[in-house]
């Protein structure tokens, strides 16, 4: 049968025939802004594929608004050939407040019985856990928290996995190596605290999952974290460690404070739904199609 619409979901358009209407999703623009996070033979392949995809595509999908941006201002696309399309966290993260369960996913991860701050993406340098590591140390020398770094190994980590030892944080900080999805919703919910030091996201899932499972929210302000986080968490420079370090001690402190940021994270994560996305998707679709 005749093909009405190619979307290819992931950066790059194949080559396809006729007079077909094209969509393309781009995520993020990480390999241009921070070519130094990834391997070179990656960086020259994205930097060949994506601007010619983006070029030739009908009509762009960014899941963001600084994404968008990033296309219109890097590559003079028209900035109505862009469209921002949210992604959401699952229906699943909400509050687990089975105790059992939580016990059960801290013994699978070796989290032990103290309490802990969580950060969750694949071990890389975007993700900026160097830096949180070392604005870590003060935290592990005046609280019991123990810093929980969820998500597997991904490229050029050597150095992040060096900086625990530097910082003579052996036992202190734990990377969990990739964690099940079904377990997800948990680990989050035994968190104290979530923090998002990120230097660059294209739009940022795990902060919508952790305000789902009532846990309050520290972010880097960089890129389009600002968007996913609104006014329910505390936004700080992904370069300043101090900051880190302090506002994690002052959350710590402030239960009240802490209970204020769970009820606007559970406003906030409302505002995006996977169900919204789909019937955007599919007018977009329709759109097409039609023309």
């Amino acid at each position: 049968g005749k093909l009405d619409l190619f979307h290819s979901p992931d950066f790059v358009l194949p080559p396809t025939r006729g007079n077909i209407p094209t969509l393309l999703t781009v995520h993020d623009l990480s390999f241009v802004h921070f070519p130094h996070v990834y391997t070179k033979t990656l960086v020259d392949y994205l930097n060949k594929v994506v601007p010619w995809s983006v070029g030739r595509a009908t009509h762009i999908l960014a899941d963001s608004q600084a994404t968008k941006r990033d296309i219109v201002a890097l590559w003079g696309t028209p900035a109505d050939k862009v469209t921002v399309l949210y992604a959401a966290a699952g229906a699943e993260f909400v509050p687990v407040t089975d105790k059992t369960l939580c016990q059960t996913v801290r013994e699978r991860y070796g989290l032990g019985d103290k309490p802990y701050l969580l950060a969750v993406g694949t071990v890389q340098p975007r993700k900026n856990y160097q830096r949180l590591i070392r604005a870590f140390r003060p935290i592990a020398a005046n609280w019991p928290h123990n810093l929980v770094i969820a998500g597997g190994k991904g490229w050029l980590y050597d150095d992040i996995l060096a900086e625990i030892a530097a910082q003579g944080l052996t036992g202190r900080v734990i990377f969990t190596d990739f964690v099940a999805d079904k377990d997800l919703p948990a680990l989050y919910s035994e968190a104290t605290l979530f923090l998002m030091p990120s230097i660059y996201e294209g739009f940022g899932i795990p902060i919508l999952e952790a305000m789902g499972c009532g846990v309050p929210v520290i972010s880097s302000n960089a890129s389009c974290l600002p968007e996913v986080v609104g006014d329910a968490g505390v936004l700080l420079s992904p370069d300043d460690e101090k900051a880190w370090t302090d506002t994690i001690h002052l959350l710590l402190l402030d239960a009240p404070r802490r209970s204020h940021l769970v009820g606007k994270g559970a406003i906030q994560a409302r505002k995006f739904r996977w169900s919204a996305a789909a019937r955007q998707l599919k007018a977009i679709y329709r759109q097409f199609i039609e023309k």
